[in-house]
């Protein structure tokens, strides 16, 4: 479960950038828990994760969307019966290929 201080961190200066931490947090850190349930399930994909590069983005998430269409901040949405089929069946050497 995602708890009240849980958030992901977003400054390239953090040490901890693109990695969980803990809020309060010393530098900007996305809160994980929202009130919309965008983040009631989610996964997060290996974008600049190893190494971690800073400034070459943070966390790219697999999530819920606010509705059909809308756009993201460079995550990837879907309903929420299609990413819950999705994450059912994912292992870990499922792949995500995103193509625009």
């Amino acid at each position: 479960p995602i708890l009240p201080r849980d958030g992901w961190s977003e400054d390239p200066a953090d040490p901890d950038y693109n990695r969980p931490i803990r809020h309060p947090h010393g530098f900007p850190a996305e809160r994980m828990r929202r009130a919309d349930g965008l983040y009631d399930l989610l996964a997060t994909l290996d974008h600049n994760t190893d190494p971690v590069v800073p400034g070459a983005g943070s966390a790219i998430f697999l999530h819920v969307w606010r509705r059909p269409r809308y756009p993201t901040a460079g995550c990837v949405a879907f309903a929420l019966a299609d990413l819950a089929f999705i994450l059912a069946r994912w292992t870990p050497r499922s792949r995500v290929i995103v193509r625009c």
